[in-house]
């Protein structure tokens, strides 16, 4: 019996994108570090945070302010569309809830909160913010990968009137 077939993971459109990520990460990396599937899915939950943060590190280097937001949820579109797998690891769940997800996820918070802070958003405020940006960012791409948007526009284009519109809207917390 195959792994995808033990973790009854899904074979088709995307689905079979983000089984077949998750497959090849626990075929290469998790033989030998865990035994059980709660075990294995901490693991790639706490490895997609770490990857996404060490991305969005790379990508906003020498950027600040809105530039540097800008970059950020590029990334995070990037890494979800191109990791699907991992990418929906992080999302909270009983088995992945842990320490060591917590303080990957504070790791990767602590990143967008100094952009925030460079915006004038801190704070409480931040948390909102990040709440937001997080569910806009996976929304999107959730919509994008399900095929959703029945308008005939460029995914792109939407997008980066999405990120203008979010930068744009950050005002709302300084008032």
């Amino acid at each position: 019996m195959k792994l995808a077939e033990i973790l009854e993971l899904p074979t088709t459109g995307w689905d079979k994108r983000i089984a077949a990520d998750l497959t090849a990460e626990m075929e290469h990396h998790l033989a030998e570090k865990t035994s059980t599937v709660p075990e294995m899915r901490r693991f790639l939950a706490v490895k997609g945070y770490r990857e996404l943060r060490q991305l969005i590190e790379h990508d906003v280097a020498g950027k600040s302010g809105a530039d540097a937001l800008r970059a950020a949820m590029i990334s995070m579109r990037r890494y979800a569309l191109d990791r699907p797998g991992l990418s929906a690891a992080t999302f909270r769940n009983p088995e992945t809830d842990s320490p060591e997800w917590r303080a990957a996820q504070m790791e990767l918070a602590k990143v967008l909160f100094a952009i925030f802070s460079q915006l004038g958003v801190r704070g409480e405020q931040a948390q909102h913010a990040l709440r937001i940006l997080r569910s806009f960012v996976r929304g999107f791409v959730l919509h994008e990968m399900g095929a959703s948007f029945l308008e005939p526009l460029e995914h792109d284009q939407s997008y980066e009137l999405g990120i203008r519109l979010f930068i744009e809207g950050l005002g709302v917390f300084r008032n």
